[in-house]
C-alpha cells in the first residue's frame, strides 16, 4: 500500500510517500506517464490502495512549481523533467538489491516542496486515514 503525507513546517515541509517496492514503483510509473502527457492526475484515484490524510493531485506547472494547498487537497506543480527526475530517484529505492532505505529528493526548483522516499521504513499504521 502506498501512503503520502504532505508534512507542512515553517522549518522543512517535505512530502512523504511510503510503501513497498510494488507501490513505489507504481508512484513512479504514474510520475513518468505524466511526464510524457502532462494532465491533471488525482494520485489516489490511479495507484490502488494508496491512502493519504490529505488528497493529492498532479498538476502541471504553469509559471510556478511546487505544492499548493487547494483547502485540503493539494496541487503538486511539475513539469516533465522534474517527474521524471523524481521517478529517477524512486526506481533506485526500488531495485531488488535495495530492501529498504529512504531518501529526500529535492529538484532545485525554487519553491519546490523537497520529497522523502522511504520504502520498508515505517509500520503500516504510520498514516491513519481520516473518516
Amino acid at each position: 500500500m502506498l501512503r503520502f503525507e504532505y508534512m507542512p513546517s515553517d522549518f522543512n515541509p517535505l512530502f512523504l510517500f511510503l510503501g513497498e517496492a510494488a507501490d513505489l514503483a507504481a508512484l513512479a510509473k504514474l510520475l513518468r506517464r505524466f511526464a510524457e502527457n502532462p494532465q491533471t492526475i488525482a494520485v489516489a484515484e490511479r495507484i490502488p490502495g494508496a491512502i493519504s490524510r490529505n488528497a493529492l493531485v498532479l498538476v502541471p506547472a504553469d509559471d510556478e512549481f511546487g505544492m499548493r494547498d487547494l483547502g485540503g487537497a493539494f496541487a503538486w506543480k511539475l513539469t516533465d523533467w522534474q517527474a521524471v527526475r523524481i521517478a529517477e530517484r524512486i526506481e533506485l529505492l526500488t531495485s531488488e538489491d535495495n530492501k529498504s532505505g529512504s531518501e529526500i529528493v529535492e529538484i532545485g526548483s525554487e519553491g519546490e516542496i523537497p520529497v522523502k522516499l522511504s520504502r520498508g521504513e515505517f509500520t503500516d499504521d504510520f498514516l491513519i486515514t481520516r473518516r
